[in-house]
């Protein structure tokens, strides 16, 4: 797939347009910062493709949460901090 400009331990400072993550059913989700644009996915791969497309393959446009991070639909990411939750144990 190329070169992803994207993490999965810390944010980049600034830049981010999209964050990928799962929810609790371990679906993928994709929620951009401004909450216009977004979608639920059944792999991580079709959820970054998706991201890396609308942010124009922009380095550092798109940010993948840690595993032990859930995401709602909806749920916008304002960059300075997780406004997610931490996954129960024994899920995901």
């Amino acid at each position: 797939m190329g070169k992803l400009a994207m993490t999965d331990r810390e944010p980049p400072a600034i830049g981010i347009r999209f964050t990928v993550g799962r929810d609790v059913s371990g679906r993928w989700i994709v929620n951009d910062t401004e909450g216009k644009i977004g979608g639920l996915f059944t792999d991580r791969a079709s959820a970054v493709h998706f991201a890396m497309f609308e942010s124009d393959h922009m380095p550092g446009a798109v940010w993948c949460l840690p595993e032990h991070v859930t995401l709602s639909l909806g749920e916008a990411f304002d960059g300075a901090r997780v406004t997610a939750r931490t996954r129960v144990a024994g899920r995901g």
